[in-house]
Formats: structure tokens, sequence, C-alpha cells
């Protein structure tokens, strides 16, 4: 009787906190549910193809910003670039590295290539964020661009930004994106699906497609 009384409280307990279970055993790939998937990921110095965000079916918008969530998965040194055009040769882009130097600290630069790969790079910002990136699971973050300047990287259930800097004498818009890598094989996630309830929200049936953009 004493054991059957015990096995009813443990079958109330599990029933009434459902989340814990899930909570304890949650799937991180399940952050990137209806992504677009981006592994042909060129190296530094290789001519990447920016894609136009008015494409993208997911760009969340305020007053004074557009944002985006993108995942990203490998050791060290993400590569993300926007501006202005499609082929910005002598004009200056945005980079952002996330987690280089042996995954250890995220810096901002504007960034001005030619047409024979030399370039330029202004340091905008640095900041300590150590082992943000991992080999096996996808860092999944809101990327959001503000018209004056200002940049903010949020992780995935986190208010507080974990990288941000502004540079309002140089405001530079996102309409083209590209991917690259440094010293390793990346995997890049993209037009993520918002977490505010927006287009292609979570519920919506998954997309994951390989595409080479280089």
């Amino acid at each position: 009787m004493i054991a059957f009384v015990a096995l009813a409280i443990l079958a109330i307990v599990l029933s009434a906190s459902p989340g814990t279970a899930n909570t304890l055993h949650k799937n991180p790939f399940d952050a990137i549910k209806g992504c677009l998937q981006f592994d042909d990921v060129p190296g530094y110095n290789d001519t990447p193809t920016y894609i136009a965000t008015n494409t993208f079916r997911n760009v969340g918008r305020t007053s004074s910003s557009r944002y985006f969530r993108i995942g990203l998965m490998g050791k060290n040194d993400g590569h993300i670039r926007f501006g202005r055009s499609a082929f910005p040769f002598d004009e200056a882009v945005v980079e952002l590295v996330i987690s280089g130097w042996s995954n250890t600290q995220s810096v901002a630069r504007r960034q001005t290539r030619r047409r024979n790969q030399s370039f330029t790079n202004v340091l905008l910002k640095e900041a300590s964020t150590p082992r943000l990136l991992h080999k096996s699971r996808p860092l999944v973050f809101q990327l959001e661009v503000f018209d004056n300047g200002r940049v903010q990287l949020t992780k995935d259930g986190e208010r507080r930004p974990f990288f941000e800097y502004s540079d309002s004498e140089n405001a530079i818009p996102p309409d083209y994106m590209a991917f690259l890598k440094w010293d390793v094989d990346l995997v890049y996630f993209y037009d993520c699906p918002l977490n505010d309830g927006g287009p292609g929200a979570v519920g919506e049936e998954s997309v994951l497609l390989r595409c080479s953009l280089a």
C-alpha cells in the first residue's frame, strides 16, 4: 500500500510539471526549425555571394531597426558581412567576427575590399565572448541593425546582447548579407523564424534547404 501511494505521488508530480523533462532533454537543434541551411561556406578571402535580405521570409521590423535570427555551428570564427549592395567592391560593409581567436572574443569592423581582394579594416568594437561556439550544436541569436548604426547580437532566450556596438557616423544597412569562415568548417542557419510570432514563427513546418551560395 505504501509503495502504491509513493508511485501515485510521483505520477502526480510528473504530470503537474510536464515541461521539466522537456527542459532537461531539449534538443538544441529545435532552435533551427524552419531555417535555411548554408554549409558550403567560402573562406575569408574568397569571393562571397551576398544574399538580398528582402528575399528572406523572416525579417523583424521596428520603427528604427531590422532584425534577423541566425544560427552558427562550428568551433570558432564565424564571419558575417552585411552592406548596401550585392557587389560591395570599394564600398564599406560591416564585418562581424563571432568568437574568433580560438573561440574567445568577437569583433565588429568596417571593411572595404577592392577587386584584387586587398582590403582595409577599421575596428569598431571588440569584446570577450569565450566559448560561444560549439562544433556540434548551433549558437542561435538575433542580429538587430538600427538605422542609427547601432548593432546588437542577442542569444536566444536572453534579453541582454552578448555583443553590441554603435557606429553612428557610418550607419550601414543590412540590405545584403554574406557568410564566411576562417580556418574551420562552419554551418550557418539563416532566414530563421523569429521568436515574436511573426511570419514563419515556431510551429510552422520545418524547411531545411542545403544550398551553395559561393
